[in-house]
């Protein structure tokens, strides 16, 4: 491959060919995904991304973008050799409105990055993920992430006001005026959020801010059946108009967790299921808990652990937050990220390892998630990375139930065959048309969402 014309674009230092420094850009975060790659693209600017897509579009090569590489389905990964353009140098926070409540950032900036700049004049940007420090802005919109705070604040195609692309012919499209009401047409933002890289790279974006909590507070549950948890789960919503977050977790997840990084569990009982409640809003919260309905379950529980301070939440914050780190440390593990009714909740975590265990019962899982969404992430240790009879087994249940295969990480390369559990033929067809019109070459990250085709 003939990389003169992307040296002239990007110079010397903007190409990376020695396979022991790209490396780190061809294996997904989970470990399961790996490809190689013969250069690994790094601009600076939305002009040199579009420099760099037309080039690719003219000569018919591939490429997969890239921005802080902790995807969990292989979406940002070169399984087949193709191009990365990473989006690392993009970093810049162009600015923060303190009228509005808005900032305008570079696609390759962290998620903590904008939550620190954004915070730093008094403001607060509503996603936040375990992975903020690696996290990118750009690989969040791709995949549309949801994260803890969605309950309260919603997923990221809620936080999206306008962007700036580059489509697959490398043309550049979109804006940052960052209009509340813009109803000039189809909503660019809403479809490239969530797109996963397939239609367009995006390059900056200008996102909506909110004003933080004057007081925050974590409250650590414990529960003898995971059905009791689920009732307070729906208390909780009906009661607390402050609730941030709703986290589940549960013994073995907690065990292991405890065990790897060598932390004191929060009681000596083995409990069935673990409640990490987050509260934000004006002063008063403890006095607005106590004269609510869940007062009483608070008082007479034995199982209730408070954080009032930075240094207490953050204790009990990492019971939750250490699960993708301690699961992975433990073997190569098969993350399926998914979402059921609430109703279908109790069920489905009771259920689903007699599901995996009719397939292999070797196997070990850990589920924890978002209990305030239904969202569930389902870590299965075992399996060859490359087998994936349990992975459909429990995609084809998760389905049964009528929740969706693909909460927050996106279809990626891992679930691209199993679209059709959740999405009819004819939208599919639907989809891959909308691609063929933004990427007419299908240049654009090949094999992620639909099933890889030739170029």
């Amino acid at each position: 491959m003939k990389l003169e014309s992307l040296r002239t674009i990007l110079g010397n230092d903007g190409i990376v060919t020695d396979p022991s420094l790209n490396s780190a850009y061809t294996v997904d975060w989970t470990r399961r995904y790996k490809g190689y790659t013969p250069a690994v693209l790094l601009p600076r600017t939305t002009g040199q991304v579009s420099q760099i897509v037309k080039w690719c579009y003219e000569n018919a090569i591939a490429l997969v973008p890239q921005g802080g590489n902790t995807g969990m389905v292989g979406g940002a990964t070169p399984v087949n050799g193709e191009l990365v353009l990473s989006l690392k140098r993009m970093t810049a926070i162009e600015e923060v409105d303190d009228a509005t409540g808005q900032i305008v950032t570079q696609a390759g900036a962290t998620l903590g990055d904008v939550q620190q700049a954004a915070s730093q004049l008094g403001w607060k940007y509503g996603v936040d993920l375990s992975a903020r420090d690696s996290a990118s802005i750009g690989g969040t919109i791709a995949t549309n992430a949801g994260g803890s705070q969605v309950l309260r604040y919603g997923n990221t195609r809620e936080q999206v006001l306008s962007l700036e692309a580059v489509s697959g012919t490398g043309d550049v499209i979109g804006d940052l005026r960052g209009l509340p009401k813009d109803n000039t047409g189809y909503h660019l933002p809403g479809l490239l959020c969530g797109s996963e890289g397939t239609l367009a790279v995006v390059t900056r974006a200008r996102l909506r801010l909110v004003k933080p909590p004057e007081e925050e507070l974590s409250i650590l549950l414990g529960f003898r059946s995971l059905n009791e948890a689920l009732e307070i789960v729906e208390e909780i919503r009906k009661s607390l108009d402050d609730v941030q977050a709703c986290e589940i977790f549960f013994h073995n997840g907690l065990s292991l967790v405890c065990e790897r990084f060598e932390i004191i569990p929060p009681w000596n009982e083995q409990l069935a299921a673990y409640l990490l409640v987050d509260i934000g809003g004006q002063a008063g919260l403890e006095e607005r808990i106590s004269n609510s309905p869940l007062s009483a379950f608070f008082n007479a529980s034995h199982f209730v652990a408070y954080g009032n301070d930075s240094q207490s939440r953050k204790k009990l914050w990492q019971y939750r937050d250490l699960h993708t780190e301690a699961i992975s440390a433990a073997g190569v593990p098969h993350k399926l990220d998914v979402s059921l009714p609430h109703g279908k909740l109790n069920e489905f975590c009771n259920n689903v390892q007699e599901v995996i265990n009719a397939i292999d019962d070797q196997t070990q899982s850990f589920l924890f998630g978002h209990a305030g969404d239904g969202n569930i992430h389902v870590n299965i240790l075992g399996p060859d990375p490359e087998d994936l009879e349990v992975d459909i087994a429990v995609l084809k249940y998760v389905a049964s139930l009528g929740g969706s295969i693909s909460a927050e990480h996106g279809i990626g390369r891992a679930k691209a065959h199993h679209l059709y559990l959740n999405r009819t033929p004819t939208e599919i067809n639907i989809f891959q048309e909308i691609k063929s019109i933004f990427d007419p070459a299908g240049i654009l990250n090949p094999g992620t969402i639909f099933p890889q085709q030739e170029i």
